[in-house]
């Protein structure tokens, strides 16, 4: 489902496929103080949690950590990775996923996927800058009939990467999106102060599904 060359060779990308929104399996084999993040949550939204961190985990044993550690929220949900790792994760109806990397190597990622459809009407006008309407434009023309949600999906990566380094909100309109057709894209990034002038980013669409990774290496 996903694509290795999402991230750069540091990181390990884990994902799921899951249909039963009321599957609790992984919610339950979750540490104690995992689960009393969304202990008072319906079960769908237990469902989504256990398994994305179900995802983190696995990739962090890939990436080495032999002792499981809680990956709690912070502020505004931010996952909170063991110390040395960064990551992201992303759930949406029937897929969930979540990446890991040393902080040595990559010092924040973000990853989204939504289903490969259209976003309803009007939306795209919220989150678009001039330029990218036009991107999406050309790409719809091409065929592309989930361009507008993919540009929606590395706004999102681009926010999951940014959060971590800055705690600030970055609006829609604070980062323009390169989109291109090689599966890469570039977030420059207009909010000042930044971390850095621009997040590298990549997408694929696979299974039904389009995915966003934005990195700083």
């Amino acid at each position: 489902m996903q694509d290795a060359s999402l991230f750069p060779a540091a990181a390990r990308v884990v994902y799921l496929r899951n249909d039963d929104a009321q599957d609790l399996t992984n919610y339950r084999e979750l540490l104690p103080s995992e689960r009393e993040q969304v202990s008072g949550a319906v079960d769908l939204r237990k469902g989504e949690f256990g398994d994305a961190r179900w995802c983190a985990h696995q990739a962090l044993k890939e990436l080495g950590l032999t002792t499981k550690e809680a990956i709690l929220r912070g502020e505004r949900g931010m996952p909170l990775w063991p110390k040395g790792f960064t990551g992201s994760l992303t759930h949406t109806e029937g897929f969930r996923a979540a990446v890991a990397a040393p902080t040595r190597h990559i010092r924040s990622m973000g990853l989204d996927a939504e289903p490969a459809d259209a976003l309803p009407e009007g939306v795209i006008y919220q989150i678009a800058r001039p330029e990218e309407l036009r991107t999406v434009r050309r790409m719809q023309e091409d065929g592309h009939e989930w361009a507008d949600r993919l540009l929606f999906c590395a706004k999102e990566a681009t926010y999951k990467c940014w959060f971590p380094l800055t705690r600030r909100w970055l609006g829609f309109d604070e980062a323009e999106i390169d989109l291109r057709s090689d599966g890469t894209f570039t977030a420059l990034l207009l909010a000042r102060p930044t971390p850095a002038p621009f997040f590298e980013g990549r997408w694929v669409v696979r299974g039904g599904y389009v995915i966003a990774s934005a990195f700083l290496e």
